[in-house]
């Protein structure tokens, strides 16, 4: 994917890297000229941003919902006026690439969880793949309807645990990618949005576990 075939509108996040810094910025598609990308002017800690700088390492990430986010490297930001008004014009030199997003360790899981979403009032049973601080994967037998791809609740409880270490982890996801699955079903990788505090612990817990086995 071309980076030009953003469409006005859309959503990206621009990561900036300078040494150890990193900062990551939403930021919005305004329109497309001659394959380079105007956003509206990207702003950090309310201050428009500054990205002349040569030595800063600039990636363009976009998610729509369907697959693996896609990531343009080594981008270059300049201001520009078009029409009077003032944006960031963005130009990347390759195709996009796709990209996994969760760079922390994970947890692999396999069991059962419960989703609810709005097209299903009972909510889903689903299995759980893995699981990190910022991430989660799952297999669902039902699509996950547009609306509500950004706001999902899901729940599980580890029966591998000890009786009286069993707790409920509550989680608020995004899906970021999906995956259909031959049998049936789709598969989901899924940003974390919000999650209860005993998340942090129960994957503590779970990775000390492994390490002791």
């Amino acid at each position: 994917m071309k980076i030009s075939e953003l469409k006005k509108g859309q959503k990206v996040t621009v990561r900036c890297k300078y040494k150890t810094l990193l900062a990551d910025m939403e930021a919005e598609v305004a329109g497309v000229r001659s394959e380079v990308v105007l956003l509206e002017l990207v702003r950090h800690e309310g201050q428009v941003v500054d990205f002349s700088s040569p030595h800063v390492q600039i990636i363009t990430i976009y998610e729509d919902g369907k697959d693996m986010p896609k990531a343009w490297t080594n981008c270059r930001i300049q201001r520009r006026t078009v029409d009077g008004r003032q944006y960031h014009a963005l130009a990347a030199p390759k195709t996009s690439v796709k990209v996994n997003r969760r760079k922390v360790s994970r947890i692999i899981l396999n069991i059962p969880g419960k989703l609810k979403i709005s097209n299903v009032p009972d909510g889903a049973d689903i299995m759980i793949h893995d699981l990190c601080v910022n991430g989660i994967g799952f297999e669902c037998p039902v699509k996950i309807e547009e609306q509500d791809i950004r706001h999902l609740y899901i729940q599980f409880v580890d029966e591998e645990r000890d009786e009286d270490e069993e707790e409920q982890i509550n989680l608020e996801a995004k899906a970021v990618w999906k995956k259909e699955l031959p049998g049936g079903g789709f598969f989901y990788g899924c940003r974390l949005v919000n999650a209860g505090e005993n998340l942090g612990y129960y994957i503590a817990d779970k990775m000390r576990k492994a390490q002791q086995q």
